[in-house]
């Protein structure tokens, strides 16, 4: 098959429970927006033999995404969406456990795998705005591409 383009939506995006290195994936359901955000930190290396034209190189590169879309929740019974519930979790977390397992799967199955910590914005909205559930995952370490 030729290269083509893909939607967004096909993207799956996945946080690992029931523990670190033998735990199984569970898929983040309800996203309607995922969005990669990289930064990074300039060393500045200007000098005066830098003839007034600006010089650096990267001292350091980081990234983070932010998940959005709906809050998922059985009224019934209170029984939430596994993904968002278990980000939940981790973002409540310090120190080491803080830091979940994420992994990125395109559509061709193309995969990125971190480690992230996680702030959410739990369910709210408008009046008449389906609850909106966000969360900014932000990478620690390097991550792994296959």
């Amino acid at each position: 098959m030729a290269i083509t383009k893909f939607l967004a939506r096909d993207l799956d995006i996945e946080i690992q429970v029931g523990g670190s290195g033998g735990g199984s994936y569970v898929a983040i359901k309800g996203l309607n927006t995922l969005t990669h955000s990289p930064t990074s930190t300039d060393a500045e290396t200007t000098d005066f033999d830098s003839d007034g034209v600006s010089e650096h190189m990267k001292a350091e590169r980081g990234e983070s995404w932010t998940l959005a879309g709906f809050a998922l929740e059985d009224v019934l019974t209170g029984e939430r969406d596994p993904g968002q519930e278990a980000i939940e979790t981790l973002a409540l977390a310090v120190g080491l456990d803080s830091l979940g397992t994420f992994r990125i799967t395109s559509p061709g199955g193309n995969t990125a795998t971190f480690s992230a910590s996680a702030e959410v914005t739990k369910a709210g909205g408008g009046n008449n705005d389906p609850a909106a559930w966000q969360a900014v995952i932000r990478v620690s370490g390097e991550v792994t591409y296959a």
